[in-house]
């Protein structure tokens, strides 16, 4: 147990070394020491604590610092509250132990009566602060750490509106969330997978016995969905129309960005997704196609022609490519993404050029099957090359896809107006 315990002719005493520091402000000792008048160690487990942290209290007040007496205060009242659950079988013991816990209450209730109050809760079960299992939550979760960031994040703000369990009801949970919704203007969709992570919070902490009761506090909480045209009107991603390309092409190159600019071709002539592009290694690319092996669904993962317009930047780019990819130079994030630093680039230049926030890289995914599809190309062709599942029993479920030749004839009716000059400046 705790390091401040020391037993001495079978009495035990409370100890805690002084600060260097701080000595010469608090008598030149080098340690304080107090007896605890009882021979029992669990009872000096629980007599310990006030005493330490008082201790603490003068250590701090020495360097000129404020001490944390809430944090104090929780992490005795739940060693309290341990400690009454592990005597729960032997009734003496279990009385001497809440005996002294009344005692240790009913000082601090002379103190702060507000603070004895959480105490008490804590002490006897009824409550218990949502910050410190948060982690351990999450650990054994087999999910990508990107999703384990965001879910602690969820947590962790739920943890900061309710300090302690006690706190969540149903009716406080739907205020949190109008406050979500209406004073951090969250939308819906957000709102529902925080609500949704900190239900499976709330429902660990009940598992593993830091909670009783309110199981269902979060029934009826998750705020309604919009409805299907106000969420097409402000969620729906758009195509960049034929006559947007030139305009991005170009801001991205005025920009010195030509990187980008590359990326952007890159996307208008293949309809992949950004992080398919920018993972795309030169190994998996051949004199008329490259290999998408790493995509975000199966059907993601496919043979592309590469289109006539595309053919001269893919040979440029893999003959000056120093690290093995076709877009060299492209840093990893911590999910091990390369697109996330262009991404956002993309993201700040479409802004500037006026393209609303319904318009985003995946708008060129967009784009190119609707030229496909004006051009009369058939859906189960445009769906492998654009990497899309087919629904279809015989398409989807029987066939093995359209050979590479069918693939690279319908790509090639596709013809965006770019001049020849942006063309050129592709190439540096």
């Amino acid at each position: 147990m705790p390091t401040y315990l020391q037993q001495r002719y079978r009495v035990w005493y409370a100890v805690l070394d002084i600060p260097k520091d701080v000595r010469p402000k608090l008598g030149g000792k080098a340690r304080f020491i107090q007896s605890l008048k009882t021979e029992s160690r669990s009872e000096a487990e629980i007599l310990v604590l006030p005493l330490v942290a008082e201790w603490k209290r003068f250590i701090n007040e020495a360097r000129g610092k404020e001490t944390s007496s809430s944090v104090d205060l929780v992490a005795k009242a739940l060693h309290w509250r341990d400690e009454l659950r592990r005597a729960q079988d032997d009734q003496q013991e279990h009385s001497v132990l809440a005996s002294i816990v009344d005692d240790e209450l009913w000082k601090l209730n002379e103190i702060d009566p507000k603070a004895a109050k959480i105490a008490a809760k804590i002490s006897e079960g009824q409550s218990y602060p949502l910050d410190r299992d948060i982690d351990a939550w999450l650990a054994p979760q087999a999910v990508e750490q990107k999703t384990k960031d965001m879910k602690r994040g969820d947590a962790q703000r739920f943890a900061a509106w309710f300090k302690l369990s006690h706190e969540v009801t149903r009716l406080a949970l739907q205020k949190w969330v109008h406050h979500l919704q209406v004073t951090d203007e969250l939308s819906t969709a957000t709102v529902s997978r925080i609500i949704s992570a900190c239900r499976g919070y709330w429902e660990y902490l009940h598992l593993i016995g830091h909670i009783e009761g309110q199981e269902t506090v979060f029934d009826r909480v998750t705020p309604k969905k919009a409805t299907k045209t106000k969420t097409a009107m402000h969620s729906t991603r758009l195509p960049f129309a034929p006559s947007d390309l030139p305009k991005l092409l170009l801001g991205a190159l005025d920009n010195d960005d030509l990187p980008l600019a590359q990326l952007i071709w890159m996307g208008m002539w293949t309809g992949c997704r950004i992080e398919e592009l920018c993972s795309l290694k030169v190994e998996h690319v051949a004199k008329d196609h490259f290999t998408v092996v790493d995509s975000k669904t199966s059907a993601g993962l496919r043979k592309v022609p590469i289109h006539p317009r595309l053919a001269p930047l893919m040979r440029h780019l893999c003959a000056t490519s120093t690290d093995g990819y076709v877009l060299s130079g492209l840093t990893f994030n911590k999910y091990a993404d390369r697109s996330n630093a262009i991404g956002k680039r993309f993201g700040r230049l479409k802004a500037k050029l006026g393209f609303s926030e319904r318009h985003v890289f995946h708008g060129l995914r967009r784009s190119l099957a609707t030229e496909l599809e004006n051009m009369g190309v058939p859906e189960n062709v445009s769906a492998d090359i654009v990497g899309h599942d087919k629904p279809t029993m015989t398409y989807g479920l029987y066939s093995g896809g359209n050979r590479l030749e069918v693939l690279r004839e319908a790509l090639s009716r596709v013809n965006f107006k770019i001049t020849p000059e942006i063309e050129r400046r592709l190439i540096s």
